[in-house]
This record gives C-alpha cells, sequence and structure tokens, in this order.
C-alpha cells in the first residue's frame, strides 16, 4: 500500500514532565516507524516553532516542502502529582476547514510503564485509522527461549519492540517450543521437568500450570486451534511420532497421521482452522505438508534442500513462512499457499535464520537469527526489509508473537 507521510512532532511539555514525554516520544516513534505503512519525516525538516495543540499548527509550513507531510501527530505531556496527562492529535495539515483526525486524552500514574503504554495506544489508534482499520501491534507480547544454563531454558515474556522482558517460568529445567493461545491468557510448550519430553500449558493469569494429560515418550510441538478449544501436538505414544489433535488438557484424542517417519511442528490455519501445515521426513527428509484439520488430503507443498522446518501461518490464513536449508544456509523463507510461490526474506550465508512467527497485523515477522553472533530474537516486516535486533542479553530462540 502507499505509505502516508507522517510527520510526528516532539511533545511539548514542562520541566517536571521533561524525562517522561522524551520516553514518551521515542516509544511513539518506534511504534509509527515500525509500522511498515508510513514514511516517517525526518524531524530535521520541522518548522522551529513545534505545536502543543491544533491550533498552534501552522497548516501551510507542514504541508509544503520539505515536511510535506500528510498528516502530523503532535501533543503535550503534563503532569500533577503523581499523576501524568498526555494530549494527542493527529491533523490533516491539507484539510483547511477541519484538519483535527484524531484527538485522545489519556491520565495515568506518572510512572515509565504507564508513559509507554500510553504511547502504545496512542499509535495502535493512529495506525488503525490510517492503515485500512487493522489493529496496530505496539499493545502485543512476543513469547521466547531464553537459556539459562546448559541443562535450563525458561520462557520468557516481552513487548514487541523488546522491552520488559519477564521471566514467565521457573521449572530449572528445558523449556521449548511455546504457543500462546488467541486470548493471550494460556502458553503451551514442551516441558523436560519431569525428565521427559511434556506439553505444560501455563496459565498467564494466575502463573500456575493448569492440567493436560501425557501419554508415555514424546510429547512437544503444541499449537491452539483458532478458537482456543483444541491443540494439535506430536506425540510417540505408538512408537513413532505423529501428529494427534486433542482438546485443551489433552484429552478426546484423535490420531491425524499415519505414516512412517517423524511428524512434528503442526501449525494450525489461524484464519480458517481448515487446514494444518507440519514437519515431515516420509519423504526421507524433512519438508513442509499440509492437510486437512482432520488429517485427510496430505499434500507436500516444500521439496527440495536438505530440510524445511518451523511452518508459520500469516493470520490472514493466506501466506505460510518456513525455515528452508536450500543451499548450505538456514533462511526464512515466503510461500503463497494457493500459488505455492515462494520468495525468500532473509540472506545470510552461513548463519541461522529460523522459527518465524507472524505478528496479527499481518505487517510483521518475528524470528530467531544467530547474525549478531550468539541466538537472538529479531523481527522484520513481512517482506524482509528493516530488520531489528529485540534481545541483545543471553541467547534467545524460538519466539512467538501473541494475537493480542
Amino acid at each position: 500500500m502507499e505509505r502516508t507521510r507522517l510527520a510526528v512532532s516532539s511533545f511539548q511539555s514542562h520541566l517536571e514532565s521533561a524525562a517522561l514525554t522524551r520516553l514518551f516520544d521515542a516509544t511513539l516513534w518506534n511504534d509509527l516507524e515500525f509500522a511498515g505503512i508510513f514514511e516517517t519525516v525526518s524531524r530535521s525538516f520541522y518548522p522551529l516553532a513545534l505545536p502543543a495543540r491544533p491550533a498552534d499548527v501552522n497548516l501551510e509550513e507542514w504541508s509544503s516542502p520539505p515536511v510535506s507531510a500528510h498528516m502530523v501527530v503532535l501533543g503535550n505531556v503534563s503532569r500533577t502529582g503523581q499523576q501524568v496527562a498526555v494530549e494527542g492529535w493527529l491533523v490533516d495539515p491539507r484539510n483547511r476547514t477541519d484538519p483535527v483526525v484524531i484527538g485522545k486524552r489519556y491520565v495515568e500514574e506518572a510512572t515509565e510503564g504507564q508513559v509507554r503504554s500510553i504511547a502504545h495506544k496512542f499509535a495502535n489508534e493512529i495506525i488503525y485509522r490510517l492503515g485500512g482499520g487493522i489493529p496496530g501491534v505496539a499493545e502485543t507480547k512476543i513469547a521466547f527461549v531464553r537459556r539459562l544454563s546448559p541443562r535450563v531454558k525458561e520462557i520468557w515474556m516481552m513487548d514487541y519492540d523488546g522491552a520488559n522482558q519477564e521471566q514467565v517460568t521457573h521449572l530449572n529445567s528445558l523449556a521449548l517450543t511455546p504457543a500462546i493461545s488467541l486470548e493471550g491468557d494460556r502458553i503451551a510448550f514442551t516441558t523436560y521437568a519431569r525428565d521427559n519430553p511434556d506439553i505444560m500449558i501455563f496459565s498467564l493469569l494466575t502463573k500456575k500450570p493448569l492440567s493436560f494429560f501425557n501419554r508415555k515418550g514424546l510429547n512437544t510441538t503444541p499449537t491452539w486451534s483458532p478458537d482456543g478449544t483444541k491443540l494439535a501436538f506430536t506425540s510417540s505414544v505408538t512408537g513413532d511420532p505423529e501428529i494427534y489433535l486433542g482438546d485443551s488438557q489433552g484429552r478426546e484424542v484423535k490420531r491425524l497421521t499415519v505414516a512412517r517417519g517423524v511428524d512434528i511442528s503442526p501449525a494450525w490455519n489461524p484464519k480458517t482452522g481448515a487446514q494444518i501445515a507440519f514437519v515431515s521426513d516420509r519423504s526421507g527428509r524433512p519438508q513442509i505438508y499440509l492437510m486437512d484439520s482432520d488429517g485427510a488430503n496430505v499434500t507436500q507443498v516444500v521439496s527440495g534442500g536438505t530440510q524445511a522446518l518451523d511452518p508459520a501461518w500469516s493470520p490472514n490464513g493466506r501466506l505460510l513462512t518456513f525455515t528452508w536449508d536450500a543451499g548450505g544456509a538456514y533462511d526464512i523463507w515466503i510461500m503463497d499457499v494457493a500459488t505455492q510461490q515462494m520468495v525468500q526474506l532473509t540472506k545470510d550465508q552461513g548463519r541461522r535464520n529460523e522459527h518465524a512467527s507472524w505478528s496479527p497485523d499481518n505487517r510483521h515477522i518475528v524470528f530467531q537469527s544467530n547474525r549478531s553472533g550468539s541466538p537472538q530474537i529479531w523481527m522484520m516486516l513481512a517482506d524482509g526489509t528493516r530488520p531489528r535486533q529485540l534481545t541483545f542479553q543471553g541467547e534467545n530462540s524460538e519466539p512467538v508473537w501473541s494475537s493480542r
């Protein structure tokens, strides 16, 4: 889509709220700059007198070169005791009769966390209005795995931009393959807490595990159905790793795949709920397959290369990302499922880019990469541009984006 030329003026404030205003400005700019639908105008082009309210805006200055803005974001921040108030507007400088498009006022506790939250909320208002009615991702979360020692990996959560990283599990064991429920209140993952690969469902509200029935052998790679009532997962209860379907407690199980070899990493189409992508080595090496959600109509959609892994659906149900070693490097590819046309998104020879997960707006992809020297979480636009590193400490892997 054509990108809106957006000028984001620094919000005006008094001395007592200067530090919070700087945090608000930085957060808002980051949210809007990385939304993928704007061309953010450099602040070096802005007029010297910055507006605090719409009445302060010289429409001619902001709509003419060098700014040439289609839209202007402006506002002010004030602090009274332990509360901070933020007034924000979106103004169309080309509309001389009624330029105000959005006007919002937020009052919250004067903390850094609340100021960041206000910036995210206001950014999402702007993105929703100018981005075709698609909600922004500024208030979403990303779950990931962090290595704490050679034998301990735990599940962590962070804001979409890498801020507020918080440890979720404290199992002192290996926790892998996280999957967040549609409502964002539960996370399913693989745990070795009982010295066996089992699936655990963890409540993000109570911070406690929920009931899940595991069978003998391998239990791993859970994925939620779009309505949140079922899980598809891999189990080796018969001796051969196959994909099963069960309810959210691991009961009422139905076997979906019947093939010699390993069937693993199911990914449910979040739009239709009618298809599941998965990885199978039934042809001799791991490749990507599709099947109906009842196990029928199995079709291979990726072949060639050494292996294809980590299938992940876009929220609109049209695109599939996956990791493909097609020539000595692990890179992320994207495929239009209807036409099976494929495009390579990352190109880092000798590096590993893998475990992609989609943002709920279809515009961003989070993934794992060791391009900076160690496994870290990165984000990019869904066309492969604007890569941005989100984690920097330790080793981090297997990111998954919440749907809200």
